[in-house]
């Protein structure tokens, strides 16, 4: 004999539908949390590091190199379009070159759309919305692959820090308040 729906169990069926959905919320935010954990792993390799040499443009044209950065703190702000956290630390990385003494302390961005593959046009509404003043390079895969990997380029924001030397002393993932992306500096 099947099984007959009753009232009691009619009652029951939205709570087992919520409880569902609770589940799967948890499992979401657990395997959430462990590709968190990973990746600040794989960034916090970098610490220590000496900065690899390179030459990147800028949005003007510049190239910039690692030979550009000796004898300066650097700061480099990893970012792209549709990312929430970046949006949301902007105000505070543009407040961070306000802060800084240009002499002693290079703030670059550091956007990632064209390794993720993103239209031009996100890339300059990014641009724009964000009101960046400081240069900007656009990173390629090889850069990515040196600090923390081009396969993780879509975990942002991530900032790095560099001292004088180019030894890499700090390595921040996730939106940051101003105090916190001033912190290494001291």
């Amino acid at each position: 004999m099947a099984d007959q729906e009753t009232p009691a169990t009619r009652k029951s069926s939205p709570w087992r539908i919520l409880a569902v959905l609770v589940l799967l919320l948890l499992v979401y935010q657990g395997v959430m949390w462990g590709v968190r954990a990973h990746v600040n792993g794989e960034i916090q390799k970098s610490v220590g590091l000496e900065l690899f040499e390179f030459s990147l443009e800028d949005l003007d044209g510049k190239t910039w190199t690692s030979a550009d950065l000796v004898g300066k703190k650097v700061v480099l702000n990893f970012f792209r379009s549709y990312c929430s956290g970046c949006s949301l630390e902007a105000p505070n990385v543009r407040r961070l070159v306000q802060q800084v003494d240009p002499a002693e302390v290079i703030v670059l961005g550091v956007m990632m759309d064209e390794v993720q593959g993103f239209p031009a046009e996100a890339t300059q509404r990014t641009l724009t919305d964000y009101g960046f003043v400081h240069p900007v390079l656009m990173a390629d895969q090889k850069f990515l692959d040196a600090f923390h990997g081009a396969g993780w380029s879509h975990v942002t924001p991530i900032t790095y820090y560099a001292d004088g030397s180019g030894k890499i002393t700090a390595a921040l993932r996730g939106h940051q308040t101003f105090e916190a992306l001033l912190a290494p500096l001291r």
